[in-house]
């Protein structure tokens, strides 16, 4: 539907335009107003010089926007960020569906996912509160290198929470597993007053000088407390699995780009029930970065 509703470069500048994301007007440096162009040569499309003979401007249609720095056309941009909205961007689609080279789909996926980062960055979550319940944890993330025959895994962590009630969650690459480490993101991300669950691990021991609840299960022992089925941390658990069936799918994911996939990933989960990907991103792009 979409690729029949922009059936060429001009449907798609139009709908860029409504979007927010282009301007549907320009003044020159004089205060004058410019005239949109689009050339059938191959040309660029430009905003054209004011009739004033003293000025003749000439603009291009990507300054100031967005689109400033890029050289995808119109339509196929837009094709690209519906089909990365809607989860479906494999190099191998991107090749037949949009004639895409792997280089360049990749670049564009970057930029989508710095989008998401700007989205998350702009509308920070804070989760809990009285009468909540967090659950929270830390993964490591395994790379496995050869070298001469011998096998070292490289590895790091991934923190984060779930609130049970409301299932809004966080996830951050940290460094290391320490209390000091720790007890700041929970601070920054947790309201206080929320129970906080955790596994016994010893850079938890300090929340309980916190203004939290802090209940622990023992995972070397069992996965939910004997005494108490509510004490466990299995909706984080559940959370981590989803975390690395995505990055397994794009099959792995490469530590200097990892703080991106998982903003790419919480962007995806913040999504409410029935709310259009594709909207919510050009949404993201038209508030961000605005016409100028």
């Amino acid at each position: 539907e979409l690729c029949t509703r922009l059936s060429d470069e001009d449907t798609a500048i139009r709908f860029l335009q409504e979007k927010g994301i282009l301007h549907q007007q320009r003044l020159c440096t004089r205060g004058h107003a410019m005239k949109l162009t689009v050339e059938r040569n191959g040309k660029a499309p430009r905003w054209r010089r004011c009739r004033k003979a003293e000025c003749k401007t000439e603009v291009s249609l990507r300054t100031g926007t967005w689109f400033e720095g890029l050289k995808l056309d119109f339509r196929t941009a837009v094709l690209f960020i519906y089909s990365w909205s809607n989860d479906y961007c494999s190099t191998k689609f991107c090749s037949k569906e949009l004639g895409l080279s792997t280089n360049c789909s990749v670049s564009w996926k970057r930029l989508l996912r710095e989008v998401a980062a700007e989205s998350l960055l702009s509308n920070p979550l804070v989760i809990g509160g009285p009468n909540c319940t967090v659950d929270v944890d830390e993964t490591l993330y395994a790379k496995s290198k050869f070298h001469r025959g011998r096998r070292e895994p490289k590895q790091w962590v991934v923190f984060g929470g779930v609130c049970r009630e409301t299932g809004e969650s966080f996830l951050v690459p940290v460094a290391n597993r320490s209390s000091r480490t720790l007890i700041p993101l929970i601070r920054q991300y947790i309201r206080p007053g929320t129970t906080v669950m955790t596994d016994c691990w010893a850079g938890y021991r300090s929340l309980s000088r916190e203004d939290y609840t802090h209940l622990r299960v023992n995972h070397s022992i069992n996965f939910v407390h004997p005494d108490d089925p509510e004490v466990h941390t299995q909706t984080v658990e559940s959370l981590w699995a989803q975390v690395k069936r995505s990055n397994k799918l794009r099959c792995g994911t490469r530590r200097s780009e990892l703080d991106s996939y998982l903003c790419e990933f919480m962007w995806r989960r913040r999504l409410r029930p029935n709310e259009d990907p594709f909207d919510k991103i050009l949404g993201d792009i038209a508030r961000n970065w605005p016409p100028l």
